[in-house]
């Protein structure tokens, strides 16, 4: 694949991936937002960090994902190793397959690291 086309297509494919994680981090807050009205202050609190997470995470991916696009093959090459890893820890470790938005989400930002990897300067 050409180097133009494929970090076009990461760059559409991880803005969205992101745009989706903190989508997901919005829904979890209006979630706590109904908990702490129902009465469930426990699980409000737990809805709260984990929107806090997803949105600051969201952030985080949307700028790596522009710094691949901008960015000399070096770094393009670590935003796509960056792109890669975390989805993948975010699978195993953060626990991202309880919201379908956010598993859409680093799916696509795990395609978009990919993407950056394999395309050519």
């Amino acid at each position: 694949m050409s180097g133009g086309s494929g970090r076009g297509l990461a760059l559409g494919l991880g803005m969205l991936g992101a745009i989706l994680i903190v989508l997901e981090g919005l829904i979890d807050a209006i979630r706590g937002v109904v908990f702490v009205v129902v009465g469930r202050t426990g699980f409000a609190f737990g809805a709260w960090s984990q929107s806090l997470v997803f949105v600051l995470l969201g952030i985080v991916l949307f700028v790596i994902v522009l710094y691949g696009r901008a960015a000399r093959p070096d770094g393009t090459r670590a935003a796509g190793i960056v792109l890669v890893i975390l989805p993948l820890l975010g699978f195993f470790l953060f626990g991202f397959l309880n919201g379908i938005l956010v598993l859409l989400g680093a799916v696509l930002v795990l395609v978009a690291g990919i993407l950056y990897l394999t395309t050519r300067w």
